[in-house]
């Protein structure tokens, strides 16, 4: 495993980390305790040092297996706070970025995950509540009283990612989260660009685009699976696109779907790319793809062109 700096906040990050929203959850197929635990331990065992999770994925649940499995790992343990643990309505959680509620749910992820939190993220907060000075202050306060190490934002959803991003980084946030892959490079390459320009940590996710930009291309998704949130029409188009002009391009360089998917992301000066990983098999096969050996720049352009194609594709352009 190879390491980068995530930014200023100084923290030795592992290329890969692993999105524990498949952790205590059936967020991405049926919850099965023994899995999460096998994902852990492999994740440990392949060098991976950075977990992100979240206080919602399974009502806690994700933070408490975490916990227990993590006891006594130097590793960094992200988490994010701003929807209400156990009220859902109409099958969605309610998001609460009160600064009583953001406090109150910061404390109760530090007693389930039984650590300071190394980096707490505000969970796909509006425009309005990244630029709450008030609210920052209150996060800072709790880094202060040793319940935190550093804040950020995590983006999302996607529907005002730039000037979301640009507000965190402007609002002095230490470190940022959003979707970027190949197919999906913007918003992703600016706020890399202005993040990079303010020092700010960059941590990416959904790398291979809800399993489009992987050889088995699995996408019928079951009911509670987070997945489906995305556009049918959107996944059909993707998976056509990337079957004709992306999957040549991963063959002639000698590698999977997969493969490139990761090394594409890891092309940039991000800090960590947070994988999908339901088994693991899967998370060795992410892991293997950081090798520390790129993509050239040249590559990086040709697939840069080819989004700017794929954005005509999907707008029918």
């Amino acid at each position: 495993m190879h390491y980068r700096v995530l930014g200023r906040t100084g923290i030795r990050v592992s290329e890969i980390g692993l999105g524990a929203w498949v952790i205590g959850t059936d967020m991405y197929g049926a919850h099965d305790r023994e899995r999460d635990i096998a994902l852990i331990r492999t994740a440990l065992d392949l060098g991976i040092n950075t977990f992100d999770t979240a206080d919602m994925y399974g009502e806690g649940l994700s933070e408490k297996i975490l916990g227990e499995a993590l006891r006594g790992y130097d590793v960094n343990v992200f988490t994010k706070v701003g929807y209400e643990v156990g009220k859902v309505v109409d099958g969605h959680h309610v998001q609460n970025f009160s600064i009583n509620y953001i406090v109150h749910a910061v404390r109760e992820s530090y007693n389930r995950l039984s650590r300071r939190i190394t980096l707490l993220q505000l969970h796909n907060p509006p425009i309005n509540v990244i630029m709450d000075r008030e609210l920052h202050r209150a996060l800072l306060k709790l880094v202060e009283e040793g319940y935190v190490e550093h804040i950020g934002v995590a983006l999302g959803p996607e529907t005002n990612i730039l000037n979301e991003g640009l507000a965190a980084i402007d609002e002095g946030y230490e470190a940022i989260m959003f979707v970027f892959n190949i197919l999906e490079q913007e918003p992703g390459r600016t706020l890399i660009r202005r993040g990079l320009e303010n020092s700010v940590g960059l941590i990416t996710r959904v790398p291979h685009a809800s399993n489009v930009l992987t050889e088995r291309q699995e996408v019928n998704f079951g009911p509670s699976d987070h997945r489906n949130l995305r556009s049918r029409d959107w996944v059909m188009k993707a998976l056509e696109f990337t079957n004709t002009r992306i999957r040549p391009m991963a063959k002639s360089l000698g590698m999977d779907l997969e493969t490139l998917a990761i090394k594409y992301v890891l092309s940039y000066p991000v800090g960590t790319v947070m994988v999908t990983a339901t088994s693991p098999e899967e998370l060795t096969k992410y892991a293997n793809a950081a090798d520390g050996n790129y993509l050239s720049n040249d590559t990086v352009k040709t697939l840069e062109n080819l989004y700017e194609e794929f954005t005509k594709f999907i707008n029918n352009d």
